[in-house]
């Protein structure tokens, strides 16, 4: 007699993300070179995005233990959440050039000054945080993001069949998303919430302005001609957010 066979059962969302996002700020600022140990009884959906910016933050908590460093690293208020800002992009009008530490853009220990552009751009105070506060602080809103990926991929069990395998959403499942601005001509950036860093491009010019973005929490940003930096405070998580209203 013919059985059906059942579909693998697929661990709980919040669980999973959890066991990865502490999997990933294991060894964060402690090493050069990250290393992402995997579960064997675990596929977690596509990473490679959330590793990066992992590992561009791990660069930066290593220069901030500098023996001659008397700062921390420079983070903003997101609600209950205190996030470190990881990069901004270099064509910004408030940095000349010798303020720009390669490769991550800013320095990820401001100077007074800095400190004041970054408080002007972000409408909020700045928070020097210790190099190895960081990753117990950023575990909450780094699991936060997670759980919306893991989630959207429990819903869309296509994404796990086998045909997926052969195309190319099984490694950029992109999400159809709409930004509109109240200026019109921006170039509008966005970065995920548990590590801020706009270097990533959504499009131009507003407004409106269709795109693609990845399941999770983002911010948005816009900038202008000139490289003014026009930041929105809310955070849009996708799905269910398909769209985005900025405040800039």
């Amino acid at each position: 007699m013919a059985t059906t066979r059942l579909p693998p059962r697929l661990p709980d969302p919040e669980k999973q993300a959890q066991e990865v996002a502490e999997r990933l700020i294991a060894n964060l600022g402690r090493s050069e070179n990250l290393e992402f140990s995997r579960s064997s009884e675990t596929r977690y959906p596509p990473l490679a995005d959330v590793e990066f910016a992992m590992e561009e933050l791990n660069q930066v908590l290593l220069s901030a233990r500098h023996p001659r460093t008397e700062l921390g690293v420079a983070c903003i208020q997101d609600g209950e959440d205190t996030v470190p800002i990881v990069a901004l992009p270099s064509s910004l009008a408030a940095f000349s050039p010798s303020e720009i530490y390669f490769p991550y853009e800013y320095p990820p220990f401001p100077s007074e000054r800095i400190l004041y552009a970054l408080t002007q751009m972000f409408h909020t105070n700045i928070v020097l945080t210790r190099p190895s506060e960081l990753p117990e602080m950023i575990l909450l809103p780094l699991k936060k993001f997670l759980t919306v990926r893991f989630q959207w991929v429990a819903d869309n069990p296509e994404f796990r069949s086998l045909g997926a395998a052969s195309s190319a959403q099984v490694n950029n499942p992109y999400l159809p998303f709409t930004v509109h601005t109240n200026t019109s001509g921006l170039r509008i950036h966005y970065s995920k919430t548990f590590a801020i860093n706009f270097n990533n491009v959504f499009g131009a010019p507003t407004t409106p302005l269709n795109g693609w973005i990845l399941p999770g929490i983002h911010k948005f940003a816009g900038m202008d001609g000139s490289g003014n930096f026009y930041y929105d405070s809310a955070s849009f998580t996708t799905p269910p957010d398909f769209s985005a209203q900025l405040m800039i």
